[in-house]
């Protein structure tokens, strides 16, 4: 009975030195928003972030001053791109630009998604402003990628490089550009992680709707599907006493271990071993009964193997 009551004891403080537990981290990203062609503040508009894939992460609201802030879930190893974008596609004087100038996405400049930045500054390009002389119209169509609907494409109405308007396609992949005075336009769609595509069109009543566009996904080997990666952090404190926080991030599911060594090679304990799916984790390791020196601790996961140093002083 006493013998039991031990090894329950024993067990017991092994599992309350050990929490692990599976959590999402978060960036932040900001930056201001100006005109790219005097260097003015933009004071209205929103700017979104956007995976590699082209999904939106996250909309951020452009303050009195230019500014904006998003936070985002981290992603390891990973990208997005950032479009600064009028409220209202009809009314305002600049049309969606990504950071830090450009319209097509295929010359956005990538931000990392794996640490927090400041200074991502947007020059937005201008809409060819003035009173428009003739009779206003519209164009209206519809953007599809193999036939499925594309929400978030941008199409552009342009006369040279003079852009006179824009529409965001819905979710079901129709889009309206207003309020633009009847003759010929380039029409472009874009949307990030696709190719984009051109039509030349005479826009007038009676020739402008059903303006369609059929967009193909980017076939890019350097696009990360997955937003986790295998790593080992270094652990944090470090120097530590009693106890430290080790945090590592798992690409795909299976069995995980995390084990302390001394530095004679001796196994000390066995932090971690059992079932993670992809994700970050933080295991917390106590040494109060241990002595002060150098430590070890080693990751393995499907293949995946780090070793990193660690020093208890007390």
């Amino acid at each position: 009975m006493k013998s039991a009551l031990k090894l329950f004891i024993v067990v017991f403080f092994i599992l309350a030195a050990v929490r692990v537990v599976k959590a999402q981290e978060y960036i932040t990203l900001s930056g201001t928003v100006r005109f790219a062609d005097n260097n003015e503040l933009v004071t209205n508009g929103m700017v979104k972030i956007f995976d590699p894939q082209g999904n939106l992460l996250t909309t951020c609201p452009i303050g009195s001053q230019g500014d904006w802030i998003g936070a985002v879930v981290r992603y390891y190893a990973n990208h997005g791109d950032i479009i600064g974008i009028p409220d209202h596609e009809w009314e305002e004087d600049y049309v969606p630009t990504g950071y830090p100038n450009k319209i097509d996405p295929a010359q956005f400049t990538h931000v990392s998604l794996d640490y927090s930045q400041s200074d991502i500054n947007i020059y937005v390009q201008r809409t060819t402003g003035g009173l428009r002389p003739g009779k206003l119209t519209s164009i209206s169509g519809t953007v599809l990628n193999n036939n499925v609907p594309v929400k978030d494409a941008i199409v552009y109405a342009k006369q040279g490089e003079q852009y006179y308007g824009f529409g965001i396609s819905d979710a079901n992949g129709n889009y309206t550009i207003k309020n633009l005075p009847e003759g010929d336009y380039i029409l472009v769609a874009h949307k990030i992680a696709s190719q984009s595509e051109t039509r030349v069109i005479t826009a007038n009543e009676n020739s402008s709707r059903n303006i369609n566009f059929s967009l193909k996904s980017n076939t890019d080997g350097n696009i990360n599907n997955n937003p986790y990666e295998f790593a080992l952090s270094q652990n944090y404190p470090n120097p530590f006493n009693p106890s430290t926080v080790i945090s590592y991030s798992i690409a795909n599911e299976g069995n995980v271990t995390l084990k302390i060594f001394n530095a004679a090679g001796q196994l000390v304990k066995e932090l971690v071993n059992s079932y993670h799916t992809a994700g970050i984790y933080n295991a917390e390791f106590s040494a109060s009964s241990l002595s002060s020196g150098v430590y070890f601790y080693r990751l393995e996961a499907n293949g995946f193997t780090a070793v990193n140093k660690m020093v208890l002083v007390k």
